[in-house]
């Protein structure tokens, strides 16, 4: 609206210096058409074939991993923006040395700032060092550019719907510095077992999962039924370990997290699956945990594949600090698929009475129970026949920086 009365005022300033053959007023007013017409076309075309970009060297990584991060802006046509602001979301869960991040209380994540300008058909690039700093799925993006004319006249801006994002992995320590069973199936032995199922002694067919060995995969059935089906065969020894992992850190809902403690779990969670890939175990992941963006909880099938610890980590780096439901509810509907002599490798930092009577139950039925407490001290409700081994000091232990000051691992980002 004020464009359009600066317009009118300066057709009017026009008008009169060329009927009143005031030069003045008739330079004056068509100064002022120029600037206004000017500003309308750049606000119009400033972002037009005007390209962002971000490259990451890899979009998986450990904590403490160190990766290669490229912003570039390109102006592919003739008219130059004399300045370019760029704002994009970055996750806590990352650091950027170097680089502009700023942020408020009230702003979920941070923003990554880059102030510039754009001469016609330039392309500029920002290299960064982008540091992995806590577990968890970082989202970065969308990014915000604004810029103007050059007389300040308006400004202009345009979200771009480009994500990108790094999952980064759960810590994961060698078991052998923890209280560990020293029995079948998991114990400290650093022996491997390749063969568990004797492939003289077929079983049945069933539908494929990406979990199984590819060697096992019944082409011929495959083709009749137009879905793949792999071969079952007897177990020589039964080798398989259901990772339960309990999100739940409190008694209570209204209690709240406690992220320390839920760090603590996935750590020992992410543990016990390297060590079962090291032993070439079968193992498989359930938890009340649900999985950023997802809402689903976390749950990983049994398998042998070799892709099945790298399944496993990717999931645990998903989990949020919160849950939907109990892991009781969880463990019921596993409990009609748990291979016979399955072994039930419980993680958790809070032991409630509903969670004790259903392991009690799982017992019962022939199952053999380990649990891995990584909670403070001793657990206030007792497990009847199973094996509870405390961790949660060594895990707090293990958790130390290079001047020995002991500190709570880092619960992951979730950004928008």
């Amino acid at each position: 609206m004020i464009g359009e009365i600066w317009v009118l005022i300066a057709a009017i300033l026009v008008l009169i210096g060329l009927l009143a053959s005031q030069g003045l007023l008739l330079i004056i007013g068509s100064l002022v058409i120029i600037m206004t017409l000017t500003a309308r076309l750049w606000e119009k075309f400033a972002f037009h074939r005007v390209t962002h970009e971000r490259t990451l060297s890899q979009t998986r990584a450990f904590i403490g991993d160190s990766l290669d991060y490229t912003v570039t802006l390109y102006n592919d046509k003739l008219l130059p923006l004399i300045w370019v602001d760029l704002e994009d979301p970055f996750p806590d869960g990352l650091g950027l040395p170097g680089a502009k991040l700023k942020g408020t209380g009230i702003e979920i994540s941070r923003q990554h700032s880059i102030a510039t300008s754009l001469l016609p058909y330039q392309k500029a690039s920002w290299k960064y060092t982008l540091q992995c700093l806590a577990r968890g799925y970082h989202r970065i993006g969308p990014v915000r550019l604004r810029s103007g004319d050059m007389f300040g006249f308006s400004s202009v801006e345009v979200h771009l719907s480009d994500l990108d994002h790094v999952l980064v992995y759960p810590r994961a320590v060698d078991l052998d510095e923890l209280i560990f069973p020293e029995q079948h199936p998991l114990g400290v032995s650093k022996g491997k077992r390749p063969l568990y199922q004797d492939q003289s002694r077929f079983l049945t067919i069933r539908g494929y999962l990406t979990t199984d060995p590819m060697k096992h995969i019944d082409w011929k059935a495959s083709a009749r039924s137009q879905s793949l089906k792999t071969k079952l065969f007897e177990p020589v020894v039964s080798l398989n370990v259901l990772i339960a992992m309990n999100a739940t850190t409190s008694e209570h809902a209204w209690q709240g997290s406690n992220r320390g403690f839920f760090e603590r779990t996935v750590v020992a969670a992410a543990s016990v699956a390297r060590h079962c890939s090291q032993m070439e175990v079968s193992f498989g992941l359930v938890s009340n945990a649900v999985a950023s963006y997802s809402g689903k909880c976390l749950s990983v099938p049994m398998g042998l594949a070799s892709n099945q610890l790298a399944l496993v980590l990717e999931a645990l780096a998903m989990a949020g600090p919160y849950s939907l439901t109990t892991l009781v509810d969880v463990m019921k509907g596993e409990r009609s698929s748990l291979p016979t002599g399955a072994t039930v490798m419980l993680v958790t930092s809070i032991i409630t009475t509903s969670l004790a009577a259903q392991v009690e139950e799982i017992v019962a039925r022939g199952y053999q129970v380990l649990t891995l407490y990584a909670g403070d001290g001793q657990p206030e409700i007792e497990l009847p026949g199973v094996r509870v081994y405390r961790v949660g000091r060594a895990l707090h232990d293990i958790g130390a920086d290079e001047n020995g000051e002991s500190f709570e691992l880092v619960a992951p980002s979730v950004s928008n």
